[in-house]
């Protein structure tokens, strides 16, 4: 007994080493490049920064997401400085908690290796790299940190229900254990309830996968725990709130993203169909169809190898990873030849088989337990897909979104493929190899595009803890800032349409709650109410930022929408200065920065 304890604590050290060395090579890999030089993470640092100078979110600053994510900045901020070096740090402890979380629903619903497997490609396509032409899809600096730390919390969530079903069985235990058991509700529910304080598609995810795993428990007593303490964030949000907004106002804040989701104009601008895919429904499909196709065929071909070469010595010693390593090899000298940010279009029909297996599983007493943490975890990765459901990506809002059901293919493939192969009599060693070799594969070839993409950020913008690198965008950048920086600390700016990361390099205000002017926004706040607040309190500088805004359906800036409020502009301010890089906002423009006073 205590040598299988040892054993499995040896074992369990191993995957644990193979993750964290993972981990810091890739933040070694990839250190300063996380950021974009100008879109959207720049308001995920101003607005907390706001908050712990005493600002209050909802009437000192616009938002539309619901408020735990930034004020759980604020307080990192009020702990370790304001800085991006502290935020870097925190959102790093939030992925490391990301893959924890993950590695051990993944362990109790397959094998630990298969889930070691599933965290080492995770971190590989999602946490560190640039998959697209700007930052922000990356854990380190993401686009909005509602969707990190939902995904983290709806992990949590899952961990507490498994954790609670461990200790109702076997029935009639302790007394200590069934406290156990009721405390792990309590805090899945409370889990819950804060990603209701993030956004809605992960709210939403961890709702349903809580629903599926109650079902399954049977349990009312827990049922009832779990609503309760859901409820309690929000609740406690708005108390927080009131004293600085009134009762019904921080209600509304605190609901703030819910309400946002039901704004279907914004909803409806082309860049959001676009993410789902229904943009082009059928050629989605057919996309999905085929990248189906394609790994289906993979799959048979493991299959065929591991019944073909099952009696030869190449199924076994050192057979199987000499066979995957040649393929391997082969693979990725022909790899200019595969489509590979195509490759996760399959995601959703993944999360739907595993929700199949699982439910088939759960007739069998012995595999009854990781069937429900794989319902569960597949429901999880299900809903978070449908924000991209014909459009499914690891790049871009994927690197999120899909995460979960990413790990749960790997697990497929690593875990299952070779499992049921060898109950038909193939080669489960040399299948599992061949998996490994596949997942090794995709791993390397999206490091790769990675690099590419970080090779080029070779501009070092900031300074001391605020320092990080960028593209060529970040000269131009550097030219206003040294311009803004000459004016006196008091001095307030706005940017237009994005780039409020200037406000917080300068640590400069903006002096309206609004902070960028991009299609959303103009459509949830309202181009009237914006105008307005500029009338009352008009910036000393504003700094203009060329943004081809085309994926919205409206290319530039005061031309194509934002027409009142760029009209105020015009009448109220000049330039200081010739532009830095091309004039802003102009058709045909490829990038450029300018300066206006009044």
């Amino acid at each position: 007994m205590a040598a299988g304890t040892a054993r499995a604590a040896r074992l369990l050290s191993a995957h644990g080493a193979a993750l964290a060395l993972a981990f810091v090579a890739l933040a070694a890999w990839s250190w300063g490049t996380w950021p974009d030089v100008l879109v959207d993470f720049g308001r995920e640092c101003y607005a907390p920064w706001r908050l712990a100078e005493g600002d209050v979110l909802y009437r000192d600053l616009a938002w539309f997401n619901g408020p735990l994510s930034p004020y759980i900045n604020a307080l990192a901020f009020e702990l370790g400085g304001a800085s991006l070096r502290t935020l870097f740090v925190a959102n790093l402890a939030v992925l490391a908690g990301v893959v924890a979380l993950l590695w051990r629903l993944l362990a109790r619903a397959s094998t630990p290796l298969a889930a070691t497997a599933a965290c080492l490609v995770v971190l590989a396509l999602c946490g560190f790299g640039q998959l697209v032409g700007i930052g922000n899809y990356n854990f380190v600096a993401p686009y909005s940190h509602e969707t990190t730390h939902g995904l983290l919390l709806g992990l949590a969530a899952l961990a507490c229900f498994e954790r609670a079903a461990e200790h109702a069985e076997p029935r009639g235990a302790s007394p200590a254990r069934a406290r156990a058991e009721r405390v792990a509700w309590l805090l899945g529910g409370a889990c819950v309830g804060l990603a209701w304080l993030t956004k809605p598609e992960l709210a939403l995810a961890a709702t349903a996968a809580a629903a599926v795993r109650l079902a399954l428990a049977r349990d009312r007593t827990a049922l009832a725990s779990v609503a309760i303490a859901a409820l309690v964030p929000t609740l406690l949000a708005t108390l927080l709130l009131a004293p600085a907004l009134g009762v019904g106002e921080a209600w509304r804040g605190a609901t703030s993203a819910w309400r946002g989701l039901a704004a279907s104009d914004a909803a409806a601008l082309d860049f959001y169909t676009a993410g789902m895919g229904l943009d082009a429904p059928l050629a989605n499909l057919g996309w999905l169809g085929a990248s189906a196709a394609a790994w289906l065929g993979v799959a048979v071909a493991i299959g065929i190898a591991s019944f073909a070469l099952r009696s030869t010595a190449l199924a076994r010693g050192a057979g199987p990873w000499c066979v995957a390593a040649a393929l391997a090899i082969g693979v990725w000298l022909l790899r200019e030849h595969v489509h590979w940010l195509a490759i996760a279009r399959p995601l959703p029909l993944v999360a739907l088989f595993v929700l199949a297996t699982g439910w088939a599983a759960r007739r069998a007493p012995e595999r009854r337990a990781g069937a429900a943490t794989r319902l569960a975890l597949a429901t999880f990765a299900l809903v978070l897909l449908l924000k991209m459901i014909l459009n499914a990506r690891v790049q871009h809002y994927g690197f999120v979104l899909a995460a979960p059901s990413l790990a749960l293919a790997v697990v497929v493939a690593v875990g299952d493929l070779p499992t049921w192969l060898e109950r038909l009599r193939g080669s489960a060693p040399l299948a599992r190899a061949l998996a490994l070799a596949g997942c090794a594969l995709v791993a390397a070839a999206h490091l790769e595009l990675s690099d590419a993409r970080l090779a080029k950020k070779a501009v070092q913008v900031g300074e001391g803890a605020d320092r990080f690198r960028a593209d060529v965008r970040g000269e131009y950048l550097n030219q206003a800032l040294a311009v803004l920086a000459r004016e006196p600390a008091d001095s307030t700016l706005a940017v237009f349409p994005e780039g409020v990361i200037a406000n917080f390099l300068l640590r400069r205000r903006n002096p309206t709650p609004f902070v960028n002017f991009m299609p959303p926004e103009l459509v949830l706040f309202g181009e009237t109410r914006i105008v307005q607040a500029f009338r009352d309190a008009p910036p000393a500088r504003v700094l203009l930022v060329h943004k081809d805004t085309s994926e919205y359906g409206f290319p530039l800036f005061g031309a194509d929408y934002g027409r009142e409020l760029a009209a105020w502009l015009v009448a109220n301010y000049r330039p200081l200065g010739p532009p830095f890089g091309d004039p802003p906002l102009t058709p045909g423009a490829r990038f450029g920065v300018q300066v206006l006073g009044r």
